[in-house]
This record gives structure tokens, sequence and C-alpha cells, in this order.
């Protein structure tokens, strides 16, 4: 199997702050060797590019430059590279390579169709198949989320809300049904969270929280009507809200 690399064409520069990037791959160099695995590290670091704006949306990621940088293998790039895939921050694009997320509104209103389908029959399924002591831990992770919103951290509801819906997703006990939604929905919330946080717009995310607790509760009562209905409301004011907002 050929491996794609993430290298800019010839000609083409490596983002709008290409010098405030170099920076942070040079502090990045100097850190690596102190924490494990690097590979993590060098994610975490491109992850924080990406919130922060170095890194606009739909920015190619130069593989061979980063490892050049910090002194490392591409192989090792390339692994921080598809961590930031499953989380749907980077995606791979045919004789591009690596670039960072970019969704118009007409694919977000793709996205959010093709989850609502989806995630609904996660949820009638998880209401056949999963334990009581299973569902729990969806309300444990709204209890986070809730946490989450207090202390006003939207980094961390954002990690715990995905964490919330990959929970779900395998309690539907279908092995396709998790990698499906993870392929549709990372990308899609990934970009929405950027989108959102770089544009200041005001998340309730106590709302948001108390919506996962309702379709969690939803899933525990056993109803499957219940279960169907709550989840389709709750997909739906997510899906109208951020449509708004791109407006």
């Amino acid at each position: 199997m050929t491996t794609t690399k993430c290298d800019r064409p010839p000609g083409l520069s490596f983002g709008m702050s290409s010098e405030k990037i170099s920076h942070t791959l040079d502090a990045l160099s100097n850190q690596l060797g102190r924490r494990a695995p690097v590979s993590g590290q060098i994610a975490e670091s491109i992850r924080n590019m990406i919130v922060a704006g170095d890194l606009q949306p739909g920015d190619r990621i130069v593989e061979s430059r980063i490892a050049r940088q910090i002194g490392v293998g591409q192989p090792t790039v390339r692994e921080a590279l598809v961590a930031l895939e499953h989380q749907g921050l980077v995606v791979r694009k045919a004789n591009q390579g690596c670039v960072v997320t970019s969704l118009t509104r007409a694919e977000i209103c793709q996205l959010v169709r093709i989850r609502a389908e989806l995630e609904t029959l996660a949820v009638e399924l998880a209401v056949e198949c999963a334990s009581d002591t299973e569902i729990r831990k969806l309300l444990e992770v709204t209890g986070l989320m809730k946490e989450a919103a207090s202390q006003k951290d939207p980094q961390q509801f954002f990690d715990l809300d995905f964490r919330f819906h990959d929970t779900l997703w395998k309690l539907s006990g279908n092995s396709f049904l998790p990698r499906l939604l993870e392929q549709t929905l990372a990308p899609l919330l990934a970009f929405l969270f950027i989108r959102n946080l770089r544009r200041n717009l005001e998340i309730d995310m106590m709302e948001s929280a108390e919506a996962h607790v309702e379709v969690a509760k939803a899933i525990l009562s056993r109803n499957k009507e219940t279960a169907r209905r709550v989840t389709q409301q709750k997909l739906q004011m997510f899906a109208d809200q951020h449509l708004a907002w791109y407006e």
C-alpha cells in the first residue's frame, strides 16, 4: 500500500503565519524526548496551532517540513497526523495531502442529515443491546460536561462531547456504525467547534450538556419511540443552531 505524503507542492507556502508556526515547531523540537510518545506531542502542537488560528481551514500541512524542523522521521509525523484525522481536525485529500478540515454550508447540511439517520439508529440499537451499567457511562460523561461548562472550558467540553458520542456509538453493538459515524462526525464537530471558538460565538455549553443528559435518560428508559424522538429533537436543535451561525 502506498502512503500519501502530506507535502505541499513546490511554490506553495506552509500557511498564512509561517513565522509563528516555525517558532512553535522550534519550541516543540526542544521539548521532544521530555514526554512520551513523541507523535502525541506533535499532534498536540499541531492541534493547538489549528485551534489558535495559526493554521487555517484548508491550509496544507507539510509533513516533510515538520519532520525536518523538529528532527524526527516522517513516519512519526504521519502517525501524529493520523491521530488528528481521527479527531476530525485534518483530512487527507487526493493530490493535496493533509489539509486542515474545512466545510462549506452545503457540506454541513449533508453531514447533519447523514448524522440524523445514523445516530438515531445507534440510539435505537443501544436501547435494545446496551446494559444499564453501560448506559450510565453516558450519564457519567454528561456530569463531566457540566463541570467543563461551569468552568467555561470549551476545549474540555468539546473533548467530552466527542467522548459521549463515541461511547454511544459503541453501545449500539454494531461494529460498523462507530466507524461510519466517526468518519462522518469527527470533521463536522471539529470544524464547527473551531469556527465557533474563533468567532467568539456564545455557545450555551450547559444547555448542550443537558441535551445530552436527556438523550442518555431516554435510552435508559428502554422506550425506543421516546429515545428516537428525543434524539431527533436534539440533533435538529444542533443542526438549526449551527446552520444559523454559519450565515
